[in-house]
Protein backbone atom coordinates (compact mmCIF):
# COMPACT_ATOMS: atom_id res chain seq x y z
CA UNK A 1 0.00 0.00 0.00
CA UNK A 2 1.31 3.44 -0.92
CA UNK A 3 1.57 6.14 1.77
CA UNK A 4 0.05 9.52 0.94
CA UNK A 5 -0.03 12.67 3.09
CA UNK A 6 -3.36 13.05 4.88
CA UNK A 7 -3.59 16.77 4.24
CA UNK A 8 -3.21 16.14 0.50
CA UNK A 9 -6.40 14.07 0.67
CA UNK A 10 -8.56 15.90 3.23
CA UNK A 11 -8.21 18.52 5.94
CA UNK A 12 -7.73 16.54 9.19
CA UNK A 13 -10.00 18.91 11.13
CA UNK A 14 -12.79 18.56 8.56
CA UNK A 15 -12.49 14.78 8.77
CA UNK A 16 -12.48 14.89 12.57
CA UNK A 17 -15.60 17.05 12.71
CA UNK A 18 -17.36 14.71 10.28
CA UNK A 19 -16.34 11.69 12.34
CA UNK A 20 -17.65 13.43 15.46
CA UNK A 21 -21.11 13.71 13.87
CA UNK A 22 -21.24 9.93 13.53
CA UNK A 23 -19.89 9.24 17.02
CA UNK A 24 -21.93 11.88 18.87
CA UNK A 25 -24.61 9.47 20.12
CA UNK A 26 -22.01 7.03 21.40
CA UNK A 27 -20.32 9.85 23.37
CA UNK A 28 -16.81 8.75 22.51
CA UNK A 29 -13.91 10.91 21.45
CA UNK A 30 -13.00 11.35 17.80
CA UNK A 31 -9.35 11.46 16.79
CA UNK A 32 -7.42 11.59 13.53
CA UNK A 33 -3.74 10.69 13.09
CA UNK A 34 -1.82 11.44 9.91
CA UNK A 35 0.19 8.99 7.83
CA UNK A 36 3.16 9.22 10.25
CA UNK A 37 1.07 8.64 13.36
CA UNK A 38 0.98 12.28 14.49
CA UNK A 39 -2.27 13.30 16.19
CA UNK A 40 -3.86 15.94 13.95
CA UNK A 41 -7.35 16.26 15.46
CA UNK A 42 -9.25 15.39 18.61
CA UNK A 43 -12.46 16.74 20.03
CA UNK A 44 -11.99 15.70 23.66
CA UNK A 45 -10.17 13.24 25.84
CA UNK A 46 -12.32 11.21 28.23
CA UNK A 47 -11.75 11.83 31.96
CA UNK A 48 -10.67 8.19 32.32
CA UNK A 49 -8.01 8.59 29.62
CA UNK A 50 -6.85 11.90 31.10
CA UNK A 51 -6.30 10.23 34.45
CA UNK A 52 -4.48 7.21 33.00
CA UNK A 53 -2.33 9.41 30.74
CA UNK A 54 -1.35 11.63 33.68
CA UNK A 55 0.00 8.54 35.49
CA UNK A 56 1.63 6.52 32.69
CA UNK A 57 1.92 8.57 29.47
CA UNK A 58 4.58 6.26 28.06
CA UNK A 59 2.21 3.26 28.21
CA UNK A 60 -0.55 5.25 26.51
CA UNK A 61 1.81 6.34 23.73
CA UNK A 62 3.12 2.80 23.24
CA UNK A 63 -0.46 1.49 23.06
CA UNK A 64 -1.43 4.20 20.55
CA UNK A 65 1.58 3.37 18.39
CA UNK A 66 0.65 -0.32 18.49
CA UNK A 67 -2.90 0.49 17.31
CA UNK A 68 -1.55 2.67 14.52
CA UNK A 69 0.83 -0.02 13.23
CA UNK A 70 -1.88 -2.67 13.49
CA UNK A 71 -4.23 -0.45 11.44
CA UNK A 72 -1.60 -0.11 8.69
CA UNK A 73 -1.13 -3.89 8.55
CA UNK A 74 -4.76 -4.99 8.88
CA UNK A 75 -6.17 -2.33 6.55
CA UNK A 76 -9.64 -2.87 8.07
CA UNK A 77 -11.47 -1.29 11.02
CA UNK A 78 -11.18 -3.11 14.34
CA UNK A 79 -11.81 -2.74 18.06
CA UNK A 80 -8.90 -2.60 20.46
CA UNK A 81 -8.84 -2.81 24.24
CA UNK A 82 -5.97 -0.75 25.61
CA UNK A 83 -3.80 -1.78 28.55
CA UNK A 84 -6.07 0.21 30.90
CA UNK A 85 -9.19 -1.62 29.70
CA UNK A 86 -10.75 1.09 27.51
CA UNK A 87 -12.33 -0.09 24.26
CA UNK A 88 -11.18 1.90 21.22
CA UNK A 89 -12.39 1.85 17.64
CA UNK A 90 -9.67 2.08 15.00
CA UNK A 91 -10.29 2.86 11.32
CA UNK A 92 -7.44 2.90 8.79
CA UNK A 93 -7.85 5.84 6.40
CA UNK A 94 -7.26 4.48 2.93
CA UNK A 95 -8.62 5.18 -0.51
CA UNK A 96 -8.28 3.88 -4.03
CA UNK A 97 -7.26 5.86 -7.05
CA UNK A 98 -6.62 4.26 -10.44
CA UNK A 99 -6.25 0.73 -9.05
CA UNK A 100 -3.78 1.85 -6.35
CA UNK A 101 -4.57 1.83 -2.65
CA UNK A 102 -3.25 4.71 -0.58
CA UNK A 103 -2.91 4.87 3.21
CA UNK A 104 -3.13 8.36 4.69
CA UNK A 105 -3.75 7.89 8.42
CA UNK A 106 -5.97 6.46 11.14
CA UNK A 107 -9.19 7.62 12.77
CA UNK A 108 -10.52 6.36 16.06
CA UNK A 109 -11.51 7.09 19.58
Amino acid sequence: MIIKRLDEVINPEDLGRLLRKFMYNVNTSSMVWDERGKLRYYDFITPFCQLVYSKVPERCEADRKERFEKAKKRRKPFLHTCFAGKLNYVVPLKFQEKEKTFFCGVAGG
